[in-house]
């Protein structure tokens, strides 16, 4: 709630003009803004990319759209987006093509990432050795599905110039609110985005835990961690890890106070949008589970301290939090009704006090929906009634998630490194 009042404080801010006060080497800095694309819809990629073009710095931006090499009609799509936006305002526009079976990588926006900065690096000239310009460049990399406000760049800018340029220590976050006709689908779905931008508020931002979908960083502290890791799928907390490792330190991740619009999965049909729903847990559970294999390996290269407090909120969030809180919840109350006798008086109201707080975190994540929609003026219509049925089914849908998250664990346990795949959802229906 405190980060939302931020943004709330924020929301008719004039970053420009304050970043124009400060008078420190603004006219230096630009930006990368790197898209990964596969399957997604042109018309999806298109919405996006116009996002980025309205921006008030948009004359400091250097778009790099990266496909890949198996994308179908690749060459179509680049030439459509550069007709429609190659005098829009851009600094320059890059396209990247990445090639399939490269040695030591898996498909997956890590390697699709990695090769797309790597190319655009090079287009630019910017030299291999020249740090103290990388300082001076700002790379945000975001997915095909991302609504990003006028002001996101010029935000950006202001809080890299007011925190005195930290580009070796600090990775940028804007909250991300999945507001993307969020109304038109299943209390699944929507359940589901209103509790990940709650976490996001109150847990992956101010503990430092890691960065999501779309983020910023520094060029200088990309180049300084040899980029992004080709050989994994979730290149927000691997950059995390690697570039922990490098700088010797847990990198701070600072809100960015603007709020940012993602895609959420869809289905035409809720049964197939249910499959959708269950297929991205899955699929960011195995990344979790992957990521923290990394991390154990990483971790002896990383100051014990800092290796630990980073360790140990992880586990606790995607471990406990996510994983195995509800199925506690769970067993708990079935084994006071089942299992335990005479269960003592002060035990049952202790249970009962649990659960009205647990359902008043979950009422939080109503009200900060309401908020937010009002604040980025969007449209949506949820009947009162509606929002109370959401709301009492939000433990069943946690429970639900926890099962998932719960059959991925066994999965990777079992069959390892082979079920580290890339999996794109379905983003037919953002349209």
């Amino acid at each position: 709630m405190k980060n939302v009042f931020i943004l709330y404080l924020k929301r008719s801010f004039n970053y420009t003009e304050e970043i124009n006060k400060l008078e420190i080497e603004k006219d230096k800095i630009r930006h990368i803004v790197a898209i990964c694309c596969y399957k997604e819809p042109i018309e999806l990629i298109s919405t996006t990319i116009q996002t980025i073009a309205k921006q008030t710095e948009v004359h400091r931006i250097t778009l790099v759209v990266s496909f890949e090499e198996k994308t179908p009609e690749k060459n179509e799509k680049c030439q459509y987006l550069e007709n429609k936006f190659q005098n829009i305002g851009f600094e320059r526009i890059i396209f990247t093509i990445h090639p399939k079976n490269l040695p030591n990588e898996i498909p997956g926006k890590c390697s699709n990432s990695n090769y797309g900065l790597r190319m655009a690096i090079k287009q630019m000239n910017i030299s291999d050795d020249d740090i103290h310009q990388m300082k001076h460049i700002l790379v945000t990399t975001c997915d095909a599905d991302s609504k990003f406000p006028s002001n996101y760049i010029s935000a950006l800018t202001y809080k890299y110039l007011k925190e005195n340029k930290p580009a070796l220590t600090t990775i940028y976050q804007s909250p991300l609110f999945y507001n993307w006709k969020l109304d038109q689908l299943s209390f699944l779905t929507r359940i589901t985005a209103l509790l990940r931008s709650l976490l996001m508020l109150g847990a992956l931002i101010p503990f430092n835990i890691n960065t999501m979908s779309i983020f910023s960083y520094s060029l200088a502290l990309a180049k300084k961690g040899n980029f992004i890791h080709p050989a994994y799928q979730m290149d927000d907390i691997i950059c995390l890890i690697r570039w922990m490792g490098v700088t010797q330190q847990r990198l701070k991740i600072s809100m960015i106070p603007v709020p940012v619009i993602s895609g959420h999965t869809s289905g035409q049909t809720i049964e197939i949008e249910i499959i959708e729903w269950a297929r991205q847990i899955r699929r960011w559970t195995i990344g979790a589970a992957e990521v923290f294999h990394y991390f154990i390996i990483k971790a002896k290269c990383i100051p014990f301290l800092t290796a630990f407090s980073w360790g140990l909120v992880f586990i606790i969030y995607y471990g406990i939090l996510l994983c195995t809180a509800a199925l506690f919840n769970l067993t708990s109350i079935l084994s006071m009704f089942l299992l335990v006798k005479n269960v003592p008086i002060t035990i049952s109201y202790l249970m009962y006090v649990i659960l009205a707080l647990q359902m008043l975190t979950f009422l939080f994540a109503f009200i900060i929906d309401g908020l937010i929609t009002h604040l980025m003026k969007i449209n949506e219509c949820i009947f009162i009634l509606r929002n109370l049925f959401h709301f009492i089914l939000t433990p069943f849908v946690l429970l639900a998630y926890s099962f998932v998250e719960l059959y991925a664990l066994h999965e990777i346990v079992i069959f390892g490194k082979k079920v580290c795949k890339h999996g794109a959802s379905t983003k037919t229906n953002l349209n």
